[in-house]
């Protein structure tokens, strides 16, 4: 019996720092994606994320510019969209540069 490996999609994913500029707001379209297979492993440097639809399978891992506090993630799937909320292991205090 042959068993045919499902296409791989790579999902379109949207970070950007909160309000106050505290944690960061990841979005990760799984559009068609069951809640139930889907896996989420966050680390101090970067997220993988690992899902499947009908006919096809999503897989991808990206590294993140700030560091974060993984285990204080907070994840939630609906419609077809991962929205993760993660605090940043430092405040982002950056350093005013003159313009000329």
């Amino acid at each position: 019996m042959v068993v045919e490996e499902k296409r791989l999609v790579v999902p379109m994913v949207c970070v950007t720092h909160n309000d106050n500029d505290t944690g960061l707001r990841i979005e990760v379209d799984l559009a068609g994606a069951q809640k139930e297979s889907l896996a989420l492993e966050m680390g101090d440097a970067g997220f993988c994320v690992k899902g499947e639809a009908a006919d096809f399978r999503y897989e991808t891992c990206y590294m993140l510019a700030h560091e974060i506090k993984a285990k204080e993630a907070k994840a939630k799937f609906d419609s077809g969209l991962l929205r993760i909320e993660v605090p940043l292991k430092d405040i982002l205090r950056g350093h005013k540069v003159s313009i000329r």
